[in-house]
């Protein structure tokens, strides 16, 4: 876990709120992508056991 230290200034920013919102979006973008890809790479790997273990 990551903790980030914002000053006073920066947290009353417009402009610094606005790139942290796009900043997040995009991380949170990343793990969805991250997830669905293993959840791929799972069904494949549960496949390939499948069919070795029906022959």
């Amino acid at each position: 876990m990551c903790v980030l230290v914002v000053p006073d200034e920066m947290k009353q920013s417009k402009q610094y709120t606005e790139m942290f919102e796009t900043h997040w979006q995009e991380q949170q973008k990343d793990k969805r992508e991250l997830v669905a890809d293993e959840r791929g790479q799972d069904r494949s790997f549960l496949n390939m056991v499948k069919k070795s273990t029906k022959q």
